[in-house]
């Protein structure tokens, strides 16, 4: 199994609903105009509290240092593991080898999900920790110009003390789910678009990002107002709303029908924080035990999980078993 620590270091910061329209044409540019575009990771996502935005450090130049951009302390690093060919979806391949050893170690992690992979984003001040946790189970390699090469573990800062290691549940002992969750009526598609047909469908993502209120339920009805693009690479991928589907060309999304509906899980009633660790074990691990696919996306304030829709009666009865809420 391979880990590759990726070259980008990235910002996580939040806009609230009533601030976006200071941010928009930065948003814009940074989204959907492709020319000469340096960013090369680029996550925004819509809920119903506000925005939360995933940059790389070309992408906080490009946007206005205002105090209604709220950010996140710390600079974060992307990690991709790979576990070899598997018809798995989601993080759901990853959870044992990566999400469980880390929650073990007492190490916070923030999950995005995307069409073509799962990335996993831990402090930069805690990498040394998360490769000595997870270098006895992988290869670790990193981004050196453009290139992967074995990450020499020796390296590692030796003076710096570990986080505590959280006691390893017994045997037959489950973890306990400490936040509320909340499974909202909406159905979901995850899919991609090609880089080169995003000038067809601007307008469209425009409508979605920034005026959703005007073609979708109210989330005081039941749903919940979620909307995800991530633009890594030149790779896109796209987390809507079923009901934002008639707002595009037929043919032009990656699974552009109903065919595959995903259904929601969001994690938390509050802020869930950036210190806390195993929150992402939590939901993962019964789910992986399950064989229930999953995709996992960390916002600002709180965590969703995708299931899909024929297992969603399934998760949310394990998921809710295993609540233990203080």
């Amino acid at each position: 199994m391979e880990l590759h620590i990726l070259s980008h270091r990235l910002h996580l910061m939040s806009i609230l609903k009533e601030n976006i329209d200071l941010f928009t044409h930065h948003l814009i540019k940074l989204a959907l105009l492709q020319a000469n575009k340096s960013c090369k990771f680029f996550s925004f996502t819509e809920t119903t509290m506000g925005y939360t935005l995933i940059v790389d450090e070309d992408g906080i130049k490009e946007l206005p240092q205002k105090e209604e951009l709220q950010k996140q302390g710390s600079r974060w690093v992307v990690l991709s593991a790979s576990s070899g060919p598997s018809e798995i979806s989601g993080l759901t391949e990853i959870t044992k080898s990566v999400i469980i050893p880390l929650a073990n170690n007492n190490l916070s992690i923030m999950s995005l999900s995307t069409y073509q992979t799962d990335y996993i984003l831990v402090k930069e001040e805690n990498l040394h920790h998360v490769v000595r946790c997870l270098c006895p189970h992988f290869r670790v390699f990193h981004d050196v110009n453009g290139e992967m090469v074995p990450y020499k573990v020796d390296t590692l800062i030796e003076d710096q003390a570990d986080p505590p290691i959280i006691e390893r549940l017994p045997d037959g002992v489950c973890r306990s789910i400490v936040h509320p969750l909340a499974s909202p009526q909406n159905r979901f598609l995850i899919t991609s678009l090609q880089i080169d047909l995003l000038p067809q469908v601007i307008s469209t993502l425009l409508q979605i990002m920034f005026y959703s209120s005007s073609f979708l339920p109210n989330p005081q009805d039941g749903h919940e107002r979620f909307f995800s693009i991530s633009i890594i690479e030149d790779k896109i991928s796209l987390v809507l709303d079923t009901d934002a589907l008639a707002l595009f060309p037929s043919g032009i999304l990656g699974t552009g029908t109903e065919e595959e509906c995903w259904k929601m899980v969001k994690i938390g009633a509050g802020p869930l924080g950036f210190e806390e660790s195993g929150i992402v074990a939590q939901i993962s691990e019964p789910l992986a035990e399950a064989d229930i696919h999953m995709y996992y996306i960390s916002t600002f304030l709180h965590d969703h999980t995708l299931i899909p829709e024929v297992d969603i009666d399934r998760a949310l009865s394990l998921l809710q078993s295993r609540q233990c809420i203080q």
